[in-house]
């Protein structure tokens, strides 16, 4: 079984690589670099995934008495950035990409300091004794978005002809993304049970709840940034997550894999509502315009 949890690991790895190069074959540096020159929006991401949520995982472990691995779990999430894989469901849906993919990089980039001193708080906060170094973040985050989408960039700006491999690239990681995934759930039915109890579910969806009003609010005047640093500060990178309670908390380890499944899969849930809600809100702001300047059936296709 262990064997079939590394190939899975494996299988996953390679999955978001060729997905985040692939998101790359349409980023330029302009995107990429865009909220290092918008202070105001970059504070903003900060302070709503940075500084709110390890704030409000704080609160849900010191009110809540569930399994150790929930509180782990809350912990580890609350200090990890943008997750590889979120910008392309945010792009599929028609969000600026000049905000989504400069969120991607700004927290991927700050994350290499803001990890490790987010751990070093709320351990004092929590009188835990948890760390996680700067040159652990970086080669996570590097190896895994930072080199692939820079990869890609550099494919899109000097191999144009490969532009058009992007769709299948994301189709090929995604089934990949999906049998990697098959594993983990397994672990996450096993382990329910164990966990659910002592309001374990409801401070995982408060949590999440939370975490996306805190980017509603904090998102800018522009709506569909709302919506982007809402979905995105709701959204935690779970490798990272897996890898800090792995140096940290060895002992929980399969635990706390099943708990990030969970919140995974909870997070899936609880987003629907929320991004119903910004599409209509978003189509009933743009009808009128729609009717006088666009074509049919091109409103909707952004947030």
């Amino acid at each position: 079984m262990q064997n079939w949890f590394k190939l899975a690991a494996l299988v996953l790895q390679i999955s978001i690589i060729a997905q985040v190069f692939a998101i790359g074959l349409g980023t330029t540096w302009r995107d990429a670099t865009y909220l290092f020159r918008c202070p105001r929006l970059l504070w903003n991401s900060v302070l709503a995934r940075n500084v709110a949520v390890p704030v409000i995982a704080i609160l849900l472990i010191k009110a809540f008495s569930f399994h150790v691995a929930i509180a782990i779990t809350l912990g580890v999430l609350a200090v990890t950035p943008v997750p590889p894989l979120l910008p392309k469901s945010q792009l599929k849906a028609g969000a600026r990409s000049e905000y989504v993919l400069g969120l991607l990089v700004s927290q991927s980039v700050l994350a290499i300091v803001l990890v490790p001193v987010t751990i070093e708080l709320m351990d004092w906060a929590l009188g835990a004794q948890a760390h996680f170094s700067a040159g652990q973040v970086a080669q996570l985050v590097v190896k895994a978005i930072l080199v692939p989408l820079a990869t890609g960039m550099l494919a899109f700006r000097f191999l144009p002809k490969l532009k058009p491999l992007a769709p299948r690239l994301l189709t090929a990681g995604s089934v990949l993304l999906i049998a990697g995934a098959l594993p983990l759930l397994l672990v996450a039915w096993k382990t329910l049970g164990t966990l659910s109890g002592n309001g374990a579910m409801l401070a995982l969806a408060l949590f999440m709840i939370a975490g996306t009003a805190a980017g509603h609010f904090l998102g800018g005047p522009a709506a569909e940034d709302r919506t982007v640093l809402a979905i995105a500060t709701s959204s935690r990178h779970p490798g990272l997550a897996l890898a800090i309670a792995g140096a940290n908390f060895p002992g929980q380890g399969k635990l706390v894999a099943g708990a990030v499944v969970i919140y995974l899969i909870l997070r899936t849930i609880l987003a629907v509502p929320y991004v119903r809600w910004r599409r209509r809100a978003a189509l009933g702001i743009r009808k009128p315009q729609a009717r006088a300047h666009l074509s049919p059936g091109f409103a909707g296709r952004r947030w």
